[in-house]
């Protein structure tokens, strides 16, 4: 018996769009997906409230956005399902949230972050790398920097966010601090949050870090940094089955202006180290 699905509301107005995008007929998706018109026509109109799952996919491959349609269904797309059926043993573990969450949330992180770095002119990158001040004007925000040895790191008055520095004022070690500081004023704005309880555990301050940290060490300039880093690294350094790697994730740190935690993260994030481990041969190195 096929599988249907309540699709959202927003379902039948993705289709058609999506039709209209490849330039479609209402019949000429039915004949290529294998149903009839007035069944596209009652989904595009939302006065159909089913969709099996085979023909999802067969919309999907005919309009060639699998995707798009699984989210305005509200669903994940066919592979997406057949790739968690694999890992049956983690979905069926008693304390699945807790190892999962922070996976999806990170996940979440990235499309937040990289949809704002696509909206701010250069990709906000200036020089080598990611310009914070650059993503908080781009969400109309104006960055404040006060020196102050107490009170909050990160506050919001407004369309200000003030970050307050406790180092000596034009100290360069406090620049990642700084840097993270207002990329993560800029999650918060993209939450439409106006507060910061950062660095405690208050509401929304896990995933700031998480936009934060993306915001800072996109994928794109993490992976060309990581390399960079291991040309110009030492012979034991280079080795990522060496404690001198470590030096390797300084060194990225040091070229982004990120805190070496967050550096760290990142590249955890993309399993840059784990590949590097994996192929590593000794003498075999640039």
């Amino acid at each position: 018996m096929p599988v249907t699905l309540q699709p959202a509301p927003g379902f039948g107005p993705a289709l058609r769009r999506l039709r209209l995008r490849s330039g479609m007929t209402q019949r000429q998706l039915a004949d290529a997906s294998g149903t009839h018109p007035t069944h596209i026509s009652r989904i595009e109109s939302c006065t159909r409230d089913t969709v099996s799952r085979e023909l999802l996919q067969r919309l999907g491959d005919t309009l060639d956005a699998h995707a798009e349609l699984a989210a305005a269904a509200g669903r994940l797309t066919a592979e997406s399902e057949r790739a968690f059926s694999q890992f049956a043993a983690a979905l069926e573990d008693p304390v699945l949230g807790a190892r999962t969450i922070p996976a999806l949330r990170r996940i979440c992180a990235v499309v937040r972050a990289e949809d704002l770095l696509a909206r701010t002119p250069g990709g906000a990158v200036e020089g080598a790398r990611i310009e914070p001040r650059a993503l908080c004007r781009q969400l109309r925000l104006q960055p404040v920097l006060r020196h102050a040895s107490s009170g909050p790191l990160l506050v919001f008055d407004g369309r200000k966010a003030i970050v307050s520095d406790p180092g000596t004022p034009g100290d360069p070690a406090a620049m990642p601090r700084i840097r993270f500081l207002l990329a993560h004023a800029a999650a918060h704005a993209l939450e439409h949050q106006a507060s910061c309880d950062f660095p405690g555990p208050g509401a929304g301050e896990v995933l700031a870090c998480d936009i934060a940290a993306h915001l800072l060490c996109p994928a794109h300039l993490l992976r060309s940094t990581f390399r960079a880093a291991v040309s110009d690294a030492g012979e034991s350094a280079r080795n990522p089955w060496t404690p001198d790697s470590g030096d390797i994730v300084t060194a990225v740190a040091r070229r982004l202006g990120v805190p070496g935690w967050i550096a760290a993260r990142r590249l955890s994030d993309e399993a840059l180290l784990d590949s590097e481990a994996l192929r590593y041969t000794p003498g075999d190195r640039p």
